[in-house]
């Protein structure tokens, strides 16, 4: 059994247009049913998405406005340091992390192709506005402020590019996306939650300020609004595909070249060669699916 399946993937990737029955009878196979059709046409609970950003967008102005920035970074800074490990800091900064996100989105959407395009248009403004907004500002971090004394650093000094916090804007359009796409509540509060602590993990390690945070917040589920606005009709099955591959082949190439933000605690890394796995599996997965549809509909 294993040398028939090798044996077809290995003619398949010969000749990509011209699949062995192997390997149509076995992604025909009830093992391999699981993909669903999901409604995109309209945004799950809008008004309590809209309440809950301009919730985060008026925290940010009343932080300004009493001038609460530095203190609560020391507050939340020390109490994260007595409540919980570094190593456990690190590991939920890294939920803000776009290759980690990117498994978790890319799992729902093995499951419910009619996402990608969604999870592609939102990854995509993303990525350009967080960079765009980090050079515009170019805000020093707490680290290019204050003595290293006064607080506590998880892994690498960083000093510059501190606003808006990328891993924050990262975890809220991942988390808005599936908010807006899923009617599942306890999914939704489920990834908010998540999102909240990549949020706090960024000041718990000592590389933002709170006002980077309730930034990013806001941002990220904009970002998300508008590409799931965008994105109300969904790819054919073969556009899904695609678009499936690509998120997965950055979110291999994300885990290989992304920083060693914490270089002393080993699992980080452990967790992101698990990434690296994921989503070369993944990339094959929706590569596989793309040229058996193409086949299928080249037969009718």
């Amino acid at each position: 059994m294993r040398s028939s399946i090798l044996g077809a993937f290995t003619a398949s990737f010969n000749n990509p247009f011209i699949y062995p029955q192997q390997v149509i009878d076995m992604l025909s196979s009830p093992l391999f049913q699981f993909e669903k059709n999901i409604a995109t046409d309209k945004l799950v609970a809008q008004r309590s998405y809209l309440a809950l950003m301009a919730l985060l967008i008026l925290s940010f102005i009343v932080l300004q406005v009493f001038d609460l920035n530095e203190s609560y970074f020391l507050y939340i800074n020390e109490v994260s340091r007595s409540l919980i490990s570094d190593a456990l800091a690190a590991h939920l900064t890294e939920l803000g992390n776009g290759s980690v996100v990117g498994i978790l989105a890319l799992a729902l959407t093995i499951k419910y192709p009619d996402i990608a395009k969604r999870f592609l248009i939102i990854t995509i403004v993303s990525g350009i506005l967080i960079a765009g907004f980090k050079q515009f500002f170019s805000d020093p971090r707490p680290a290019g402020v204050l003595a290293h004394s006064d607080f506590h650093i998880i892994g690498d000094i960083l000093k510059r590019y501190s606003f808006p916090s990328g891993h924050t804007t990262t975890a809220f359009a991942m988390a808005g996306f599936i908010m807006l796409t899923f009617a599942s509540l306890p999914l939704r509060i489920f990834v908010l939650i998540l999102a909240v602590l990549a949020g706090v993990s960024r000041i718990s390690v000592g590389a933002h300020w709170p006002e980077d945070v309730l930034a990013g917040a806001p941002l990220g589920l904009m970002i998300a609004y508008f590409g799931s606005w965008l994105s109300t009709k969904p790819f054919s099955r073969k556009g899904s595909y695609i678009a499936g591959a690509f998120l997965a082949l950055a979110v291999l190439i994300g885990s290989l070249t992304a920083p060693a933000d914490f270089p002393d605690i080993p699992s980080i890394g452990w967790v992101r060669l698990l990434s690296v796995g994921l989503g070369a599996v993944m990339c094959l997965y929706f590569l596989v699916r793309f040229f058996i549809e193409r086949k299928e509909q080249a037969v009718q």
